[in-house]
């Protein structure tokens, strides 16, 4: 999800006047000038003051869930002093000449927004301070605002927000913007804001994409080969133009990249009852291609193979691994298999598109709409210039709506019939045609010298990337190896590397290896660390009771005391050991040490993601082969804390997200086919078996860092390991249910 990042770091902006007199601050482009005028700047921006005093903030990114559309307008509003109750946040379309890029991903937009948004709001503030000063006679620097309002305490003079945005409109732009608040100062952020689709969300109004209705909208489904790889070699729709309803049936042929557009044959029909009982009559004989000889275990026997031959490309070494192994006073050498995983979004895949008059209009919830409009371009044939998106709310996204293919079938599809067209992805789709997060297989040497200190790890981690679909030349590795432990290197491009952790690990190799697959990958919520961060935690616990040393005194000895990398200017490569250890410690003081009951055990893990620290603490119980989740314990660092409320609801969800994926989370293949097709067979966590999920978030002024895909990795880790100390049964297979485990409710239930 480094995509997230690289098209996020502009800085940029301009300040422009409203139509009604009002005051809007905007941002442009390198090398777009801003134009004034008594109208309106060009582009229109981020924040508009009206006379009457509402103040609107534009949020230019999706919104899934992870709450952007809230916690970033806080940034413009708390620079600005606007009071929070007159402010109205509306979402953007896409824009690129006034945005640059939108999208969500990688934990990013937190970080990475920071600057340029609190300097819209400062500017903002200036220019409204600068009227109130002309206006009164006196020197700026003796104004000063409270939320809504410019004073001039000597005078007890007072002027709100609106009844100065006319004059302000007018001044001169600054060159640049004034000073920050000192973070000391800040009003809002730091406090518990309610998201700003709440209560539409509470009142069911339409916000997401699949409730879109447009005048003349047609609704369609798409048959896919049941066969990853596959395609339509011949058509018979008489049966299903016979339907009550049916419009059309289209085949679409698909694109070189299958995450831009698969192949299959779409139903068209007034709704998308008729259309489903269209596809239902369809008659489709498919070319399954090489795909039909795929299975899970044939995979498995791959990487096996593929590790035994020797071919796995080594990303990072120091020391000599092969003889501190043999030396190691205490040795733990374990292999992990990690099944492939649905994003099962509650939300299936939607959009509505309408291609006419050499236009292309989207609306839909796409979680990359600056990256998904070439997409969509390229698969009908325009310019990109001639795509336009409304973003909608997602109703989940956790990696799977970085692709935008949902997008341009309804485009394709819109195109071919000659109107606007809904395409709808029913469950089973979803399930059996998602791009999966890949499945894995790790082999881990990891020992002990004489004195309990980590000597030796050697790492080989064979995948099935999902960059196979990538024009890159950087390889397979930079998607699937984050969160991994590598040493320390001398070459600042290497210790630099947000994706890896730096350690002091003496003898240290890191291998890795993949092959291709017809089964679809792609990003799944916190990509590669979801996984990653079990191994890592599961093999540091098995030597943790092997060797019987203090699991904190251990990470501070392979990770350090002191920060390893120097502070630069962008804070996701700002990795600090102790900021990792000191979540860890508050994890542990929260959940407490004392003694737990015959057959429970208590398990403990740490990662660092995308720039933010979190750790768990699990409690578990074991019955024979009952197994109940009691309780976890998160504690988190991820700078400071801009809305307590959306970090603490992201913990519960990613946490319990993650706490469902370990239990249940499995999709098999068999003869090129996935086996899975509703939540009948993907089992999601029930409320029932939900424990309590404890939040405690580190005070802090560090620049704040993304907080969506944090708490997750540590989760299965944490509840593998507590299992083990409740069993002395070591999992090293996920999901725990195929370990023969049977999910029972925690005992505070009373079930």
């Amino acid at each position: 999800m480094t995509a997230a990042r690289t098209i996020s770091r502009r800085r940029f902006f301009a300040i422009s006047g409203t139509v009604a007199g009002g005051l809007v601050v905007a941002w442009s482009i390198p090398g777009c000038a801003a134009t004034r005028s008594r109208r309106a700047f060009t582009p229109s921006g981020f924040v508009q003051i009206d006379p009457d005093g509402q103040i609107t903030i534009t949020a230019k990114n999706p919104d899934m869930g992870q709450g952007v559309k809230t916690s970033l307008p806080m940034y413009v509003a708390e620079e600005l002093d606007a009071d929070w109750a007159s402010v109205r946040v509306v979402q953007a379309d896409l824009n690129r000449d006034r945005y640059g890029g939108q999208g969500s991903g990688g934990s990013d937009n937190t970080p990475s927004e920071w600057q340029r948004l609190h300097e819209a709001g400062a500017i903002a503030r200036a220019l409204l301070v600068t009227a109130a000063a002309g206006r009164w006679g006196v020197d700026a620097a003796a104004c000063e605002t409270e939320p809504g309002f410019v004073v001039h305490r000597a005078s007890e003079k007072r002027a709100s927000f609106g009844s100065l945005a006319t004059d302000a409109a007018q001044l001169p732009v600054p060159a640049k913007a004034p000073p920050l608040k000192d973070p000391s100062t800040y009003r809002l952020i730091g406090t518990g804001v309610r998201g700003v689709d709440v209560p539409a969300i509470v009142r069911g109004t339409p916000l997401y994409g699949i409730d879109v209705r447009i005048p003349g909208m047609l609704h369609a489904v798409i048959e896919r080969c049941p066969v990853h790889g596959g395609r339509p070699a011949q058509v018979d729709s008489a049966r299903a133009l016979a339907v009550p309803g049916v419009r059309q049936v289209v085949t679409l042929t698909g694109l070189d990249n299958p995450t831009h557009l698969r192949p299959g044959v779409a139903v068209v029909a007034d709704s998308t009852w008729a259309a489903e009982q269209g596809r239902k009559a369809l008659a489709v004989t498919w070319d399954e291609g090489a795909g039909a000889a795929e299975s899970s275990g044939h995979l498995l026997e791959q990487f096996r193979a593929l590790e035994a031959g020797g071919g796995l490309k080594t990303i990072r070494t120091a020391g000599h691994v092969d003889s501190a192994w043999r030396a190691a006073a205490t040795k733990v050498e374990l292999t992990f298999q990690q099944p492939f995983l649905a994003h099962a979004t509650l939300e299936p895949q939607n959009c509505t598109a309408h291609v006419r008059d050499g236009h292309c209009e989207i609306w839909g919830p796409l979680q990359m709409p600056t990256s998904g409009a070439p997409v969509i371009a390229n698969a009908v044939g325009m310019p990109v210039e001639a795509v336009s998106i409304h973003i909608t709310r997602l109703g989940g996204g956790f990696g799977r709506r970085l692709l935008s293919d949902y997008a341009a079938e309804a485009a394709v599809v819109s195109k071919l019939v000659a109107a606007p067209v809904q395409v709808i992805w029913s469950r089973e789709d979803d399930i059996r045609h998602d791009y999966y997060r890949p499945a894995g297989f790790h082999h881990v040497r990891a020992g002990l010298d004489g004195r309990g200190s980590l000597s030796v790890w050697h790492h080989r981690l064979l995948t099935l990337s999902r960059n196979r679909y990538r024009q890159s030349t950087n390889g397979p590795e930079m998607t699937e190896i984050y969160g991994l432990l590598v040493p320390q290197s001398a070459d600042p491009a290497d210790t630099y590397d947000p994706d890896l952790v730096p350690t002091r690990i003496r003898n240290c190799r890191l291998e890795y290896g993949d092959f291709p697959t017809t089964v679809p990958t792609g990003a799944w919520r916190a990509p590669a660390h979801n996984f990653n961060a079990f191994v890592i935690e599961s093999v540091l616990d098995e030597l943790v009771h092997r060797g019987k040393v203090d699991p904190l005194m251990l990470r501070s000895g392979f990770l350090g005391d002191r920060p390893v990398i120097p502070k630069t200017d962008d804070a996701s490569v700002q990795y600090d050991p102790r900021r990792e250890q000191n979540v860890l410690r508050l994890a542990l003081e929260k959940a407490g040490r004392q003694p737990l009951a015959m057959h429970w055990g208590r398990g403990w893990a740490a990662h660092y993601t995308f720039g933010s620290y979190a750790a768990v603490v699990a409690e578990v119980s074991v019955d024979g082969n009952r197994l109940a989740v009691e309780r976890l314990v998160a504690a988190l660092d991820v700078g400071l804390p801009v809305n307590p409320l959306t970090l603490e609801a992201q913990t519960q969800g990613g946490a319990l997200d993650g706490l469902s994926a370990a239990l249940f989370g499995e999709i098999t293949i068999d003869r090129g086919r996935t086996v899975q097709s509703s939540f009948d067979g993907y089992r999601l966590l029930r409320n029932s078996e939900a424990p309590d999920v404890e939040v405690h978030i580190t005070p802090s002024r560090e620049k704040p860092m993304g907080y969506g895909e944090i708490a997750l990795p540590p989760v299965a880790p944490a509840v593998a390991n507590a299992i083990f100390r409740a069993t002395g049964r070591r999992i090293t297979r996920l999901p725990f249910a195929a370990a023969g485990f049977e999910i029972g409710a925690p005992r505070s239930y009373g079930l």
